[in-house]
């Protein structure tokens, strides 16, 4: 997997969360903590399209491999909103192996 395959993944959960967000009500706190968990994950993204690193190490790699299997089991959950806590839970956890990936790759992203 390249640090593009990377950025295109979190970039679809974003448009996943985008998604999910128009479901609720501007007012709703559930849609507050999809706001910030989208704004968290693009940043991360933002950071991994800025910074210079070695996406064929094998630290990286085995972070990507388990990127994709958090994507692979989150995949078509995010936009169920009739089950919002699933759903918080399951982006909570992509981050967390976003932030995992960022801090195998080094300290300057």
């Amino acid at each position: 997997m390249t640090r593009l395959d990377v950025i295109k993944m979190i970039g679809d959960v974003i448009t996943d969360i985008d998604v999910a967000r128009g479901s609720l009500l501007p007012d709703d706190p559930n849609r507050h903590q999809l706001d910030d968990l989208r704004i968290l994950l693009d940043d991360r993204q933002r950071k991994l399209s800025k910074a210079a690193f070695d996406d064929t190490t094998q630290q990286f790699q085995d972070s990507a491999k388990k990127l994709q299997a958090v994507n692979d089991q989150i995949r078509g959950s995010i936009q169920q909103v009739n089950k919002i806590v699933t759903v918080l839970s399951n982006i909570k956890t992509f981050v967390d192996a976003v932030t995992s990936l960022m801090t195998a790759i080094g300290p300057f992203v």
